[in-house]
């Protein structure tokens, strides 16, 4: 009793899943000031327009379709791939693309990954970066697919 719901919800998320958001809505409200104050014109750095890359890749990832939920492990995938930079080679389309695919992917290539977040694991860093490598291979793929 007494407790917000704000302070409940993070308590009540997986750690794998805590591990890998920790900074994004830092991050995505920065973005959005920053692109509030670039639509006037001027600040165009490149470091600014980085983060405006980043933005729109935590945008489109944000995004998913009605009713169809992400698995944990499909979300700690796309996560950590945000934070280490993957999701900043490929294009703002393509995102979605990757969120569909990336289910049958994991499971076709990464079984005991899945199986171990699933069971509520700890993220350590080989299994990071197992899932990071994975949705490196599935960006890679879909850039060298014919449009």
């Amino acid at each position: 009793m007494g407790l917000s719901v704000s302070r409940v919800g993070g308590k009540a998320q997986p750690q794998s899943l805590r591990e890998v958001s920790g900074r994004l809505r830092l991050q995505y409200t920065q973005f959005l000031e920053l692109e509030m104050f670039t639509r006037f014109g001027g600040m165009s750095s490149a470091r600014i327009k980085n983060e405006l890359v980043r933005g729109e890749r935590i945008r489109a990832l944000l995004t998913q379709p009605r009713y169809a939920p992400l698995r944990l492990a499909d979300q700690v995938a796309l996560l950590a791939a945000l934070e280490a930079g993957v999701l900043d080679e490929a294009p703002v389309e393509v995102v979605g693309e990757i969120q569909a695919r990336l289910p049958a992917h994991l499971d076709a290539c990464a079984p005991q990954s899945v199986a171990a977040l699933m069971d509520g694991a700890p993220l350590d860093e080989p299994l990071r970066e197992s899932l990071v490598a994975k949705v490196k291979e599935l960006v890679k793929e879909l850039r060298a697919a014919p449009t």
